[in-house]
């Protein structure tokens, strides 16, 4: 979420504060304790622990496994999701990386405690598709998920069609059956054309034709035709294993789809060699390539099931599965599909693409490191193969080395906050793009400095010099980190991610983002834990979240079982003001109003009936550590 820039500082200043606490008509100054947080207690909201703060970090109960990778080195990274009452947490995944002894290195994540619904089921998963079917159709492979939103406390079915070209998702409401979100997750990209070189590729000969097809001989990555229209497509195949029939750049020329088949294996053996991975899933998933899609298509996309590849218009952007980074862009788009699942919109959707860019751009140096594309030449463009190929000063479509050149943005300052394309998910992908180059190459952010091409874009932290850590270092980093991210992360959640595992390069890290104007400071993205979460039977100790959330509005419910008593508390802590604690009686008399922060322990007014309530309000903005009643005293 994204949330105003003056919330962070004021929340500082009312904690900071000494403020008045108004109790039963009269007022009182009431040194509050210290707020200090256990060891080995679960962080709120979003949080990147490294060091002896990850070690004592204590995984919450409420926590499933989903998947275990292991590094190069020895390490594991194993990832885990919240559920709570059946339903997985939007947002609520953490990652606990450990080091070849087992021991706890970082941990990178969102958790949400006290998380409650606030609506029940009565909608079956069944009638959440049937809903969703009636508008989008039937078609594609239908996923359907209970989750639960943190921001409002609402279950809702997350419900998600893979097609040929579209990757529809909509969130219906489990209580009522309202669409409340949609959305096309689609992951997409631009390219163009084929270089002509020769190429050595694993096929195998079918016994019953006699035909050489497009598949490896382990089944890793096979290639199919989908012969530019809408039929079911076909695997590609040739009669004596020698791949040259030229008829144009579209069906059923060759060119593309033994790039396309390359490329995959390439794409396979970069993430074996340089992160342990056991392919796109990590898990030995197959890698299917679909080209000549469609009619002059300049473009390529995962699906989430599969990479599908356009011919191009046969002027500037050439068959898009020519273009090594592209590939490796599009396949990388697999890789967070089973990692962190980064929501493909905003900031999220934003890091989503920029990761695909920085992987795609590695791969180009390790191909060029192994021989592995001798018609290929490694830099920070992306796509330069296929789009305006023959022009080099325009070459490609984005530029991480500069960004601006494309006329993206390397700066926040300068950020799309439109909604076109998924909020600029490819736009401000140029943001963390450029971070992941300074982190790599070191320098001054690009847009500091006009161009032939362009003129200077900003002056912002122009001052800030990245040193270098080089590639393959900045490479580990940001694949660590973003692979860990919670799926709704913003800028400063992947800052702290890569910040938490860089360990000898982080103050290079730390440098990177803020050349790039994502500070120390800054806010992170993953929604917020609920305001607050009331109970009609509460038992001591009685409190509140901490810190609690806006626009909360709670009632905590005691039974002293005899009349005559008094919450004691222990701590207060609210917006002077602005957000309130209530003390009631069983009629619902209000006898205490308070606000403001306390500077000591105060016992309440006493209460008269046998059962008393709590009851706290909070307002649109700003929040403080809330309070807590550790017992009752007779009065």
């Amino acid at each position: 979420m994204h949330y105003r820039s003056f919330l962070a500082m004021s929340a500082a200043a009312v904690l900071a504060a000494t403020t008045t606490v108004v109790t039963a008509g009269t007022s009182s100054a009431i040194a509050p304790p210290a707020v200090q947080q256990q060891d080995g207690a679960s962080p709120a909201g979003s949080f990147a622990l490294s060091g002896q703060d990850a070690r004592d970090f204590t995984l919450p109960a409420d926590m499933k496994e989903l998947h275990t990778a292991t590094f190069p080195d020895g390490r594991t990274s194993t990832r885990y999701q919240q559920i709570v009452e059946d339903a997985t947490v939007f947002g609520g995944q953490i990652t606990v990386i450990r080091d070849a002894s087992g021991q706890v290195d970082t941990v990178i994540g969102a958790y949400f405690p006290g998380l409650q619904p606030k609506n029940d089921v009565k909608i079956s998963k069944g009638k959440a598709k049937g809903i969703v079917q009636g508008k989008i159709g039937k078609r594609g492979d239908f996923s359907n998920e209970l989750r639960i939103d943190p921001r409002s406390g609402h279950l809702f079915y997350e419900v998600e069609s893979i097609r040929r070209a579209e990757r529809p998702v909509r969130w219906i409401d489990a209580a009522t059956g309202k669409v409340n979100k949609a959305f096309d997750k689609l992951a997409h990209g631009e390219g163009v054309g084929v270089k002509g070189d020769t190429k050595q590729i694993d096929t195998t000969q079918n016994a019953d034709t006699g035909l050489f097809e497009l598949l490896s001989a382990d089944d890793r990555q096979i290639t199919y035709d989908a012969q530019n229209q809408k039929l079911d497509p076909v695997l590609m195949s040739d009669s004596d294993d020698v791949w040259d029939l030229v008829q144009g750049p579209g069906s059923p020329s060759q060119a593309a789809a033994v790039d396309a088949h390359y490329y995959a294996g390439v794409v396979d053996d970069f993430y074996q060699d340089t992160f342990g991975r056991d392919s796109i899933d990590d898990n030995g998933m197959q890698i299917l390539s679909l080209v000549h899609y469609g009619n002059r298509y300049c473009n390529a996309f995962w699906n989430g099931a599969y990479m599908t590849y356009g011919d191009g218009d046969g002027k500037g952007c050439l068959p898009l599965s020519g273009g090594l980074d592209v590939d490796g862009h599009e396949l990388t788009h697999g890789v967070t599909d089973f990692t962190s699942d980064l929501i493909y919109e905003n900031e999220s959707g934003a890091l989503n693409e920029a990761f695909s860019d920085m992987m795609g751009n590695t791969i180009e140096f390790y191909a060029e490191e192994n021989s592995l594309d001798p018609a290929g030449e490694p830099d920070f463009r992306i796509g330069e193969d296929v789009i305006n190929a023959d022009t080099p000063a325009r070459a490609g479509f984005r530029n991480m080395a500069d960004p601006g050149e494309f006329g993206d943005p390397d700066h926040v300052v300068d950020k799309y906050t439109g909604t076109a394309d998924g909020g600029g998910v490819h736009t401000n992908s140029g943001i963390a793009n450029h971070a992941y180059y300074l982190t790599a190459m070191g320098g001054q952010n690009a847009g500091c400095t006009a161009t032939a091409l362009r003129p200077a874009t900003h002056t912002e932290d122009c001052s800030v010099t990245v040193p270098k850590v080089g590639l393959e270092t900045a490479a580990q980093v940001y694949y660590q980190a973003f692979t860990a991210l919670p799926e709704y992360a913003n800028f400063c959640d992947a800052r702290n991610a890569t910040s938490a595992v860089a360990k000898k390069s982080r103050d290079a890290v730390g440098a990177a983002w803020d050349a790039v104007g994502v500070h120390a400071d800054c806010t992170e993205g993953t929604p917020p834990p609920p305001p607050c979460v009331g109970d009609a039977d509460a038992s001591l100790p009685i409190e509140s979240p901490h810190p609690y959330g806006h626009n909360g509005d709670c009632t905590w419910t005691y039974d002293n079982g005899s009349a005559g008593f008094s919450f004691h508390f222990a701590m207060l802590d609210m917006e002077d003001n602005y957000d309130y604690v209530y003390v009631k009686d069983a009629n619902g008399t209000t006898l205490a109003t308070y606000t403001g922060t306390a500077k000591r322990e105060f016992d309440s007014p006493c209460i008269t009936t046998s059962t008393g309530s709590i009851q706290m309000v909070t307002d649109p903005a700003v929040d403080g550590q809330g309070f807590t009643v550790t017992a009752v005293n007779p009065c």
